[in-house]
């Protein structure tokens, strides 16, 4: 919970804000609004699970950061992505310079800084405004006080063959709260695929916080792949929502591997006859880390598909969540959905919660969901270790092929590679599922 002094420093913060008195009232109304709701906290039924607390001592109340500076990018986290168009948020705003490749036909990437310094009106049509519900207050949070980020516009008809590669770097040496934004606009009939990357730079407490938008006109399909690899010591809170029209797709890979508290929610309306999204999703808790992930998909529109699969494993004293809730609407008739959330615990004292929720308001649909949480299977066990296997590395294996299964559909070689290594290094005893792996 944020106390009203903090709300009261908060507030002073924004007179350095850009947008220009437009954007100067919106960021009043969504500053108010937090004032008379609050953040979300245990009593919200979607937020039950999360360390509210270790949320709240990250200092909210700094003031946002300035004009973005050029740092070093840590080359050793950097994926080797062939031909890939890099664009660089550093401690939430655009950096040009380490940016390379952006200059192609039918890409359109627009800082949104420099847009609200010339153009605010724009902004103010371009960016989706929050709402007052639990879900959407940390989104409001960036509205009142986000300075920056980036929009990505496909042209119509066109298909991005290299991967654009979105890099969210933290490089603040003091503890911070960073607010930033996302916009994705891909056109009728566009293709695009985007590897969106979280890093550190450094080694401070930073809680990033991410309001983003995707929207996907009648046709157009997006592969979203992401990969959270950020230190021990920062936190991302998120708030992802997506409209998708009529024949639309949208898959999204989400590899939670990194950083010492991950908030993600995702909300995505399948709008249109026949949209239809893939969402995966891994995640490790070890040590003192946690993961909470809300997912919320709703099918508006007719013969609409979702199939999700998502994995955690949770070790030491990490707590991970899934809350997955499907809601097929009386107009989408035909649809069919999917949810499975697998789930395995190492260690007495980790924690998994899994939620799967389905809503159905109309008949002739096909909708199945599941659940498990549990430990390695004894009796797999028993048979690797009876083939001469060491017990370490039969639970290492087993360990390995339980996120293996899902890691081998991320669909670009340096990312899967580079979500291999994470595991491998996260794993008890890891490194002994290479060999045999």
């Amino acid at each position: 919970m944020i106390e009203t002094g903090s709300f009261e420093r908060m507030a002073a913060a924004r007179a350095g804000l850009p947008g220009g008195a437009a954007w100067a009232r919106r960021r009043e109304r969504a500053l108010k609004t937090l004032r008379a709701r609050g953040l979300p906290d245990r009593r919200d039924e979607n937020w039950k699970y999360l360390d509210h607390a270790r949320v709240a001592a990250y200092p909210f109340e700094s003031p946002p950061a300035g004009a973005a500076r050029t740092a070093a990018l840590p080359d050793s986290s950097l994926l080797p992505i062939e031909g890939a168009r890099r664009i660089v948020l550093l401690d939430g705003r655009f950096d040009a310079a380490l940016s390379n490749r952006l200059g192609t036909p039918g890409l359109d990437v627009v800082d949104l800084g420099a847009l609200l310094e010339r153009d605010p009106a724009a902004a103010l049509e371009l960016l989706r405004q929050p709402g007052d519900d639990a879900d959407d207050r940390y989104a409001l949070l960036a509205d009142a006080f986000a300075a920056g980020g980036i929009l990505i516009r496909v042209a119509e008809g066109r298909d991005i063959a290299e991967p654009l590669y979105l890099l969210h770097v933290a490089s603040a040496s003091e503890p911070a709260v960073q607010h930033s934004r996302v916009a994705i606009q891909a056109g009728a009939n566009s293709r695009l695929t985007l590897v969106e990357h979280f890093v550190a730079a450094g080694d401070a407490a930073v809680l990033g916080n991410l309001a983003a938008e995707v929207t996907l006109a009648e046709g157009a399909a997006v592969t979203h792949l992401r990969l959270h690899q950020q230190g021990p010591a920062a936190a991302q809170v998120e708030s992802w929502f997506a409209r998708l029209a009529a024949h639309s797709r949208y898959d999204q890979h989400l590899m939670a591997l990194g950083g010492g508290l991950l908030r993600s929610n995702l909300h995505v309306a399948l709008e249109g006859r026949d949209a239809s999204c893939r969402l995966d999703g891994l995640f490790l808790a070890d040590g003192e880390r946690q993961v909470d992930l809300l997912t919320r998909v709703d099918h508006l529109g007719a013969a609409t598909k979702t199939v999700q699969d998502y994995r955690g494993i949770a070790a030491g004293r990490g707590r991970g969540a899934l809350n997955g809730r499907i809601v097929v609407h009386a107009t989408a008739r035909g649809a069919d959905a999917s949810q499975s959330s697998r789930n395995l615990m190492l260690t007495p004292l980790a924690e998994i919660n899994a939620r799967p929720q389905l809503e159905i308001h109309v008949d002739d649909v096909q909708c199945r969901h599941g659940a498990t949480i549990g430990t390695l299977d004894e009796t797999q066990l028993f048979y690797l270790v009876s083939r001469g296997l060491d017990p370490a590395a039969a639970r290492a294996l087993l360990t390995y092929a339980f996120c293996q299964d899902l890691v081998s559909r991320v669909p670009l070689g340096p990312v899967r590679a580079a979500a291999q290594a994470l595991i491998v290094a996260a794993l008890p005893d890891g490194e002994l599922a290479r060999g045999p792996a």
